[in-house]
């Protein structure tokens, strides 16, 4: 987790706390081989492939399974980004939906898409002159709306390198927020 105030959308700095999750892509193909093809009806899984990077989870009652705390602090704005583990890159994935119930603790959960951002790369002829190219940062935005615990559903696909989608999965987590 951290707070950044990059890549704001409006000519005044937000600052947000930023959420990474990473999904283990292999073991989740592992353990289900044959996924729904189907985005509308996406194969749920189980806690144990997705890790959290900077915040705490654990498990509360409420949450009925895993629960990513997330610490009172200045940023009641929420950014989510998803990574996938891999040593070749072979798998990347999209979150294409993510909900949360009624519990008042989060705002309705939009993408965010900042075109063209200028991300460092290495340079084969210089290795310690990166060069500069362009790609697409996106993250899922909301609000903390009060204290408590909140049901989030998070739909996702992984996809290969060639960007044919491999299979659609769908996580349910708790978030608990403190005031």
């Amino acid at each position: 987790m951290s707070t950044d105030t990059s890549a704001s959308p409006s000519p005044t700095t937000e600052q947000a706390t930023n959420v990474l999750l990473i999904v283990d892509a292999e073991t989740l193909l592992t353990r289900y081989p044959k996924p729904s093809l189907d985005p509308q009806n996406p194969t749920v899984i189980e806690d144990g492939f997705i890790f959290t990077f900077g915040i705490t989870q654990g498990t509360t009652p409420e949450a009925k399974g895993t629960c990513i705390e997330l610490a009172a602090n200045s940023a009641k704005t929420f950014h989510l980004r998803g990574r996938t583990v891999g040593l070749q890159a072979e798998h990347s994935v999209v979150f294409y939906a993510l909900s949360v119930s009624n519990a008042g603790v989060l705002s309705k959960p939009h993408l965010v898409v900042h075109n063209g951002q200028t991300l460092p790369a290495p340079n084969p002829e210089a290795p310690t002159e990166p060069i500069a190219v362009k790609a697409d940062d996106h993250y899922w935005h909301c609000q903390q709306l009060s204290a408590g615990v909140e049901q989030c559903e998070l739909s996702f696909m992984l996809v290969n390198s060639s960007c044919e989608a491999l299979g659609y999965f769908s996580w349910t987590v708790g978030v608990k927020l403190s005031s």
